[in-house]
């Protein structure tokens, strides 16, 4: 086997034990252990990407993977605990680990957690939705079926009378924009969409309640569909990309509402 070289995560080197097989041994220093778990956790993923290991197949327990590795049994723990959290591996209650389903859901859940919003990012959160939101727009308006459309305009009339209801809008509110995403039939755009949405929610919960922010957006909604209607992608994504800076806006004054103190 070709030995690596060093630079590979800056670690003390030594040679492979005979159960090291296609894995790279490395020894980290004390203070280097977190570099060499990241390192570990991406020869796994390496693994779970090529077919090596398949969902649902059960990983070798962390002393054998340590022997495999050649590293220590902390490291692996800790290179598979990173896993955990990502979505790419599950752990049971006796300590064994399995490949996960790999499903986007659970792939995509931790983004709001890994992520969280706050006044330093919420500009980002919404530039990151502005461009997505325009392109599920623009390939909505492309494939939306007649009857999806005749269902966004009855959501849209009902949103007119939840003007002074917070709750119910909000529920309407996440029909509306799925419906949309199910016209695109692309799974990877809706757990993106639907993790970025669920991110500038607890804000967002506080935006619905003050006055004149559900009429702007029941308007939004109404522009999204007209573009949806005439299958205009151009009208659409414009419609989609108003709507965002509606909502970002919205949703800074509802940050700096929590953040006085009060969200009257």
């Amino acid at each position: 086997m070709r030995q690596p070289s060093s630079r590979y995560c800056g670690a003390k080197m030594r040679k492979p034990g005979k159960a090291a097989s296609a894995f790279t041994s490395v020894e980290p220093e004390p203070d280097e252990r977190l570099s060499v778990a990241e390192q570990v956790a991406r020869r796994l993923i390496e693994l779970i990407r090529s077919g090596n290991l398949r969902p649902g197949e059960q990983l070798p327990s962390e002393r054998e993977l340590s022997a495999m590795m050649d590293v220590s049994q902390p490291t692996i723990r800790e290179a598979l605990r990173g896993l955990q959290i990502l979505g790419a591996i599950r752990w049971t209650r006796g300590g064994t680990s399995y490949v996960s389903s790999l499903d986007l859901t659970d792939m995509l859940a931790p983004l709001q957690f890994l992520v969280p919003l706050n006044a330093n990012n919420v500009e980002t959160l919404y530039q990151a939705r502005m461009l997505i939101d325009g392109g599920i727009g623009r390939m909505a308006a492309m494939l939306i079926t007649d009857d999806a459309v005749a269902r966004l305009r009855e959501i849209v009339k009902l949103q007119k009378g939840l003007v002074g209801n917070a709750v119910g809008f909000r529920v309407s509110d996440l029909e509306f924009h799925q419906i949309i995403l199910d016209a695109c039939a692309n799974p990877f755009l809706d757990r993106i969409a639907n993790s970025l949405y669920t991110l500038g929610m607890e804000y967002r919960r506080v935006a619905s309640e003050t006055p004149g922010v559900i009429a702007q957006s029941v308007r939004d909604h109404a522009a999204i569909v007209d573009g949806l209607a005439a299958h205009d992608p151009d009208m659409t994504g414009a419609a989609m990309e108003e709507h965002m800076r509606n909502v970002d806006r919205t949703t800074r004054e509802a940050m700096m509402r929590l953040a006085s103190g009060g969200n009257e």
